[in-house]
């Protein structure tokens, strides 16, 4: 498959626009600008609208948790949290196509030993079986992706988590050295274009990893570096880790992390991505935050 596809993306649809759920996400800014560079009409849905208005794209103020929004579309993009793009899709008939980030955590996490995470992971799991059901139901192409670890901007998440430490602290503890296959949320879009322009031959799902595998503390130093410091790695037991952890929670600090996170670091979170490599073109490129 050829992926420079930009130009004739929904030819065949008249230029309907394209409604995106999560355009404001990490991945949702890079899509945006791709679609708005392709002339195709974008409408957004957001709790609130963004600051600045964007050539090509109307945004419609509307929280998903209340229920779908007032709108008909027949295709959909969906970046943000998969029970939106189920709840949506269900809701209203007209959907032919639907391209949607899943994620691999699916894959990783559905034995967790945290039982919130496991509750997260089965009802991440059930979403893409109704979107399977639906897509099976109305012959609608359905594309689920799903991606490791995403990268990209100062709102990443994990990458970004990391980086303010290493900016903060003159050392970064760690307990493994696990492979990661972090994705920047560019290539990523890039991709969502890709299962746009081809829904004949894009539908199913599809594992995504980034342009190299690294080590855990590899990607700390990579990490670390784009903060221009060079703090130190510290090996640390994880039981050692976990207990740091626990004590900053009853300071109240370091919240967003859990314990769980420290015993992944053993783990080796990659995925076999030559399926979308050969099919869709998938080409990304190697790890630079």
């Amino acid at each position: 498959m050829n992926p420079s596809t930009d130009q004739s993306l929904l030819a065949g649809e008249e230029r309907a626009p394209v409604v995106v759920l999560g355009a404001s996400s990490v991945t949702g800014r890079f899509l945006l600008a791709r679609l708005v560079s392709a002339a195709v009409p974008v409408l957004a849905i957001s709790r609130h609208a963004p600051a600045s208005s964007v050539p090509g794209v109307t945004w419609i103020e509307h929280d998903l948790e209340t229920g779908p929004p007032p709108v008909q579309a027949a295709v959909i993009v969906s970046l943000g949290p998969l029970k939106f793009a189920a709840g949506l899709a269900e809701a209203l008939t007209g959907v032919r196509r639907l391209v949607a980030l899943s994620s691999a955590s699916v894959l990783f996490k559905q034995h967790s030993p945290d039982s919130e995470e496991r509750g997260m992971i089965a009802e991440l799991a059930d979403c893409e079986h109704r979107l399977h059901q639906l897509a099976e139901a109305r012959s609608m192409a359905l594309t689920l992706l799903r991606p490791t670890l995403i990268y990209g901007s100062d709102a990443d998440g994990n990458v970004s988590r990391i980086a303010g430490l290493a900016g903060r602290l003159p050392w970064l503890p760690y307990a493994g050295r696990g492979l990661r296959q972090p994705v920047h949320a560019d290539d990523l879009a890039r991709i969502v274009i890709t299962c746009l322009s081809h829904p004949e031959h894009s539908a199913g799902t599809w594992s995504l990893a980034g342009g190299e595998a690294l080590s855990y503390p590899d990607m700390l130093r990579r990490i670390a570096s784009r903060t221009g410091r060079a703090p130190r790695l510290l090996w640390m037991p994880a039981a050692l880790l976990k207990l740091g952890v626990r004590l900053a929670h009853l300071a109240g600090r370091q919240r967003d992390i859990r314990p769980v996170m420290i015993d992944r670091q053993h783990q080796d979170l990659v995925v076999d991505d030559q399926p979308a490599r050969e099919q869709l073109g998938w080409n990304p490129r190697p790890f630079r935050p």
